[in-house]
């Protein structure tokens, strides 16, 4: 046996020496033998064909920029200029679009992924609330009742805190057509095929749900400190879906990659790429769609033509960390009810001002001939209500642990009468 599993040993020692030496003689470039470049666009349509030798200088240069692809446009070929001169093999160079933000479209009407990312994380925080609420003892019926009317009624008060701090946005000429505006009708008009709630905030939207989540509760009889942990979690992951709506949108984004002195980049376009795309190692869909023209959606927004950093990746990425250290805390037996709602206030709000300080485009508001960023103030106001919410648990609802949760962590059956009663 010993000498067969030997011979086997070597056999697969040989092959393997043997194809080592077969991918070394594969390639072999000689001077002179001919190789083609070809640029082709997104569909594999051929835009142009450039015939060089081996080893002989050849001037390859791209065709004109395409612009074939509906609702997006042309990026960048997918092999840099500065690399052209390296290119000594049989290589095709493709068109490089930004990503169509369009879902789908029925009957000429579209659904874009800023909707669709925004219903998908509504319906996980409501797959992991059913989940949650077995665990606190809270009724799933009474969890879906509320629900119910508690998202939409926090949607529109998402937009409200949109529109307040854009006022001069919707609110100017007739006073109806204004009205249509900020509830979302672009063109003032009940024209159904230009509404849409493109601008959202979700500071609004979280304290019109914990606002209706204090009177829901309050009707049902149900321990609010339950409640909001459930909303708690379930709002953390949902911002993490609803950011990547926002990339789709190339919207709620950083600043140009590399900076900006005197009005030119600091960067050259690859070499924002290369940041982006080898120094921090985010996937090349990403960085494609963060290459964004000027004056996309203002001048104060994107001053120039270039790769801007994805603050969405990055608060994304930070709120599913967050998300992850509720559901580790939530099973730990001394957290108190409230205090994942504690740990979201603290959480978001830190990485909130983390994003702030990198966004162009933030909702700002005067005061006292200071003008203030209303998300850092909001998320100031987050973090110290975070603690101070942690210190009234902890000392006004001593006990009131997930550990007295029945059938969790072992709990004992006269634990279970105890609750109930």
């Amino acid at each position: 046996m010993k000498t067969t599993i030997k011979i086997i040993a070597l056999m697969l020692l040989a092959l393997s020496l043997l194809s080592l030496s077969g991918c070394a003689n594969e390639n072999v470039l000689n001077i002179g033998d001919p190789f083609t470049v070809t640029f082709v666009d997104y569909d594999e349509t051929v835009l142009k064909t450039v015939t060089c030798e081996v080893g002989i200088p050849c001037e390859i240069t791209p065709p004109e920029e395409p612009d074939n692809k509906d609702n997006a446009y042309f990026t960048r070929w997918s092999v840099f200029e500065s690399q052209y001169s390296t290119v000594q093999e049989d290589t095709i160079i493709k068109a490089v679009y930004t990503l169509d933000n369009r879902a789908v479209t029925i009957f000429g009407r579209s659904i874009v992924f800023y909707s669709v990312f925004i219903m998908t994380g509504i319906a996980v925080a409501l797959t992991i609330g059913l989940r949650e609420a077995k665990r606190t003892g809270i009724k799933q019926d009474d969890l879906i009742d509320g629900f119910l009317w508690i998202v939409p009624v926090s949607i529109l008060g998402a937009r409200l805190w949109y529109v307040v701090f854009e006022w001069d946005s919707f609110f100017y000429g007739d006073f109806f057509p204004s009205i249509l505006r900020a509830i979302g009708f672009s063109s003032g008009t009940l024209d159904f095929s230009s509404f849409g709630l493109s601008g959202l905030a979700i500071h609004g939207a979280f304290v019109t749900a914990v606002i209706c989540a204090y009177f829901y509760t309050r009707k049902k009889k149900i321990d609010i400190f339950k409640v909001i942990d459930i909303i708690a979690v379930g709002f953390i992951i949902a911002q993490a879906f609803g950011r990547w709506g926002n990339f789709f949108n190339q919207e709620a984004h950083g600043g140009l990659v590399g900076g900006i002195t005197g009005g030119v980049a600091n960067l050259t376009l690859e070499e924002q790429f290369n940041y982006l795309r080898y120094s921090l190692h985010l996937p090349e869909f990403i960085v494609n769609n963060m290459y964004i023209l000027r004056g996309l959606h203002g001048i104060s927004v994107e001053p120039l033509t270039g790769y801007y950093h994805p603050t969405f990746f990055y608060e994304s990425s930070l709120n599913l960390i967050g998300f992850a250290l509720m559901l580790v805390l939530r099973r730990v037996k001394k957290i108190h009810f409230g205090e994942l709602l504690s740990l979201y206030l603290i959480w978001y709000g830190a990485v909130r001002i983390f994003i702030e300080t990198m966004r162009t485009d933030p909702l700002v508001f005067q005061f006292l001939g200071f003008t203030f960023k209303s998300a850092i103030v909001t998320s100031v106001i987050m973090i110290l209500g975070g603690i101070l919410l942690s210190v009234l648990i902890r000392t006004k609802r001593k006990g009131m642990t997930y550990e007295t949760v029945p059938g969790c962590f072992g709990s004992k059956e006269t634990d279970v009468a105890e609750v109930e009663s």
